[in-house]
């Protein structure tokens, strides 16, 4: 074995590697050649194989030609070449390093065959998640070669060499899954932002949205729907106003699971066809009814709906344990739906009821789940409802929806140091303008 001194330069040199797991055994063998030149190096997988059997993971030759490429160092791979026979129990029936000499009856064995038909082996244990879980194998054909070896330090070399070897293989899973994940996450939020809607045009509202996900899909929804062809039909055209309705949402959580429940809801709402009862009260019933699936999802929404008919003047809404809606009207700002009715997916059963207000033109609205009054700064104070409302009754007389919305979401930008927080943040200003 080497000397403390070429054994420390060697592992310097070994811990610069970063290969995937083929070019690992290969990296061993190089490694191991100055102590076992002209050796065939073996890689057995012996985890869960039962009693003496093993699988033959990777096989590099005397000369260093990769005969059996290393392709799952880490985990197990069933379609591995499997062997069972005498010389493969003995050698991995010991858990400790060991010689072991190969007769010239014994080379004529599955295993030994594979091996170049050694007349001696050297069988090193390696440690894996508190388990033997491969064994690296040195065969020769020279049946003294590994005598006078020093067992313990050999089996110590060996699993220092391969923890160094398997650190980077393992980060490169791991970096490789992750991207994966990733791709899958973003083609997810994708297919969420076209649910979304595209800025519809309605007569008599002006409006401007903020959404933003604290992680690349959200749990926080909101649909805008031009409904005068749905809901009235005999609005008299001097109105020169659309029917307009509006639902925020906000699913428990974030991240994928929180945006699956969030597009599910979405495609539960395309299927309502009407039904008793006036909405937006009907559609949140309906909604709620089929949010329930077949065994408990552990997870509930709130929403915030209301539906403006400018003919009566009239705004119908609810809450469905959301954050109440914040009316600004002549400078003043006041709460609706506060402390309402209960969020989505606690009762499947639950009827929702309308509450309704009279609006006037110069009216704004402003609707927004809970990441904005709940984002928090470096010292962990919420920007809260009441800065909110603050900051909406301090905007100027006749400010247009989009100047109100930047004012707000600059605000929460600069108390949580940043435009992403710690949970999905979405908020609508909406002005009657006619």
């Amino acid at each position: 074995m080497p000397s403390a001194i070429d054994l420390f330069d060697r592992v310097l040199k070994l811990s610069v590697f970063d290969g995937d797991s083929r070019s690992g055994l290969l990296a061993a063998h190089a490694y191991f050649s100055g102590d076992f030149p002209d050796c065939s190096l073996a890689l057995l997988f012996s985890r869960g194989q039962g009693a003496g059997r093993c699988r033959l993971a990777g096989l590099i030759g005397p000369d260093g030609t990769e005969h059996v490429a290393n392709l799952d160092p880490i985990n197990a791979r069933n379609s591995l070449p499997l062997f069972d026979d005498a010389l493969a129990g003995r050698l991995i029936s010991l858990p400790q390093p060991h010689v072991v000499g190969v007769s010239p009856r014994e080379r004529g064995l599955p295993l030994a065959q594979a091996l170049f038909a050694p007349a001696a082996v050297l069988a090193l244990p390696i440690a894996n998640s508190g388990e033997v879980s491969h064994w690296l194998v040195f065969g020769s054909t020279l049946a003294g070669r590994f005598d006078g070896v020093d067992l313990e330090r050999a089996m110590l070399h060996v699993n220092l060499a391969s923890n160094l070897i398997r650190g980077p293989i393992a980060l490169r899973e791991l970096t490789r899954e992750t991207e994966r994940q990733r791709h899958e996450i973003e083609s997810l939020a994708d297919i969420q932002k076209l649910l979304l809607p595209d800025n519809p045009r309605i007569r008599g509202l002006d409006y401007a949205v903020h959404w933003q996900p604290a992680a690349t899909a959200a749990g926080d929804y909101y649909e805008m729907s031009n409904l005068t062809a749905v809901v009235a039909t005999d609005i008299p055209a001097s109105e020169d106003a659309d029917v307009w309705g509006v639902i925020v949402g906000d699913v428990s959580g974030h991240g994928v699971a929180a945006a699956a429940e969030a597009m599910q809801f979405d495609a539960i709402l395309r299927t309502y066809q009407g039904g008793d009862g006036e909405p937006p009260a009907n559609v949140i019933s309906y909604a709620n009814r089929h949010f329930f699936s077949r065994r408990s999802r552990g997870r509930f929404m709130t929403v915030f709906a209301l539906l403006y008919r400018p003919d009566a003047r009239l705004l119908s809404f609810l809450s469905a344990g959301h954050p109440p809606l914040l009316l600004r009207r002549d400078g003043d700002v006041s709460l609706l739906g506060e402390a309402d009715q209960i969020p989505l997916g606690v009762l499947p059963d639950f009827a929702y009821a309308n509450n309704a207000h009279d609006a006037r033109h110069g009216d704004v609205f402003v609707l927004y789940t809970d990441g904005i009054v709940e984002a928090r700064d470096a010292r962990g104070r919420q920007f809260s409802t009441e800065r909110l409302r603050r900051l909406v009754g301090a905007a100027d007389a006749g400010v247009s929806a989009q100047a109100l919305r930047d004012t707000l979401v600059a605000a929460v930008h600069e108390h949580q140091g940043g435009a992403v927080g710690n949970d999905d943040q979405t908020l609508l200003v909406l002005r009657i303008a006619h």
